[in-house]
Formats: C-alpha cells, structure tokens, sequence
C-alpha cells in the first residue's frame, strides 16, 4: 500500500461522506479503520476517521493535520483516539523523530481535540503490544504508555488501558489475537469491543 495516496484517498473519501451529527468518531491509523464496527458494535453510529498507516501529524500529513475534516465537521457525540505507534514504528526503523518529539506530537493532538470539541467525551486507548517481528517495538510502546495515560488525565479525557488485557507474561501481543504480530484478527477485535462497551454512550 502506498501510504502517502492512501492518506489522500480517504481524505477525498471524507469529503463526500454526508455526516448527520452526533456520532462516534474513531480517530486513528489501521487498529481503527479496519475495525469492522458494524460487526463488532451493532447498532451504533459510527464515523470511522481511521487511516492505515496514519501518523500523529510530524511532518505535513497525519492526524494534527486533518482534525477539521475528521473531527470537527462531523459534530461527534463521542471521540474515541489510538495512535502513535506508526511513528513508534518510523523511530525503531530509522531513528527518527525522537520519542520526545512523539510524545509532544500526541499531546499537541489531544489538546486541539480538546479545544475544538471541549464539551465531547474522548476515549483514549493506549498502544497495543506487538509480537513476532514486531516485538522490537515493545520497548518503544511501554515507554509511550505512560506518557498516553498522563496526556489523558491532564486534558478531562477517559483513558483504556487495552494493553494490559492482551498482552501475555513474556510482554508480547498475545498470539490468538493477531494476525501478523501488529494488528488484530476477529478475536482481538470482539475483545476490543467488549473492553470498550462500558466507555460508550448509552445507545
């Protein structure tokens, strides 16, 4: 997949979206959008704002860059937010950007979020663990985490710690969850919907 068009497509793809107020916006990178949410959470109304590949938004693509058109514009009753870990991933590759600029980077995000929507409930979900030839990035991940719970209770956010429920006594993302060792396959995402009903509006 190329990531850069990918980023563009959806956008244009937001674009057309006739969006009635009062949704639940899923703001990400892949964990969301291919979360399949009229599977795994029937019922609800979902505006899903993931982008696989998407990053917080150093440099001029990425998440701080398109707040208006995925968040704002869609007048959500709900946010729900998970990323970092394609810049996680863009640091253990090649250095770069330093986990500092991450983490200033991902509360930039959660601020403007929060001084666009002020009265809106968000949802934070902290990084996944990651296995097989990902598990490099678990180093990375627990040191983010804290900083993602921090970030949440500094700005009136909920936080969902998902990684303490799949990760297993080696520290890895539990095998019968993934499909390839980052994201998830059907059982991780049922456990995700599970662990996220009792943070949702009431339907």
């Amino acid at each position: 997949m190329d990531a850069k068009q990918h980023y563009y497509d959806r956008l244009r793809s937001f674009e057309t979206e006739n969006v009635e107020p009062g949704g639940i916006v899923l703001l990400g990178s892949s964990h969301l959008e291919w979360f399949d949410t009229t599977r795994f959470l029937p019922g609800r109304r979902i505006v899903n704002r993931g982008i696989a590949s998407d990053r917080l938004g150093i440099g001029n693509r990425g998440i701080l860059h398109r707040l208006d058109i995925s968040v704002f514009q869609c007048q959500p009753a709900f946010i729900l937010f998970n990323n970092g870990v394609n810049d996680l991933g863009e640091l253990w590759r090649t250095g770069e950007p330093s986990l500092n600029a991450i983490i200033d980077a991902y509360t930039r995000v959660i601020a403007k979020i929060r001084a666009g929507v002020p009265d809106v409930p968000v949802l934070i979900v902290n990084e996944l663990p990651t296995t097989g030839r990902f598990a490099e990035l678990n180093p990375l991940i627990r040191q983010l985490n804290p900083h993602i719970a921090r970030t949440a209770d500094c700005h009136g956010c909920r936080h969902m710690d998902f990684h303490r429920e799949v990760v297993n006594e080696a520290g890895l993302l539990r095998g019968e969850l993934t499909t390839d060792g980052l994201h998830l396959n059907d059982d991780g995402y049922a456990l995700f919907a599970e662990q996220l009903e009792p943070y949702l509006p009431p339907t």
